[in-house]
């Protein structure tokens, strides 16, 4: 392996896991009923199982963005949890709170892409294991 493709695994593992540890707070957060995110919940007229369901989700997308074969699958599941919040936020009127959310919604694409099998921007021979 070239040093190259080492510097690649390295920015793209930090990445995930920043990424992860991220979605893996919130939905903490979001369990253990933080009071922002309950008031955030109830202001959109949202059910505090909904709270739950997405803490669950967010906690879940979180595990499977750490291990390479699923990091595009939980980019996914959690790019439509941003996708959802966006939408949100822009049917209350509050389009410039779903900033933070759509600029996550990038960072989760790109996660996802660099992770397809196809892809090989991580190394030119694909033998090597992720």
């Amino acid at each position: 392996m070239t040093k190259l493709n080492k510097a690649k695994k390295i920015a793209l593992w930090s990445f995930t896991t920043i990424l992860a540890a991220l979605f893996l707070f919130v939905g903490t957060l979001k369990l253990t009923g933080a009071e922002q995110l309950v008031a955030e919940f109830t202001k959109f007229g949202l059910p505090s199982w909904f709270r739950l369901f997405v803490g669950v989700a967010e906690i879940a997308g979180a595990g499977l963005l750490i291990v390479p074969r699923t990091t595009t699958l939980g980019a996914a599941e959690l790019g439509v949890l941003m996708a959802g919040c966006v939408f949100l936020h822009f049917k209350s009127g509050e389009a410039p709170q779903s900033i933070p959310a759509f600029v996550l919604i990038v960072l989760l694409a790109i996660a996802g892409y660099v992770r397809l099998p196809h892809n090989t921007l991580l190394t030119s021979n694909r033998n090597l294991p992720n």
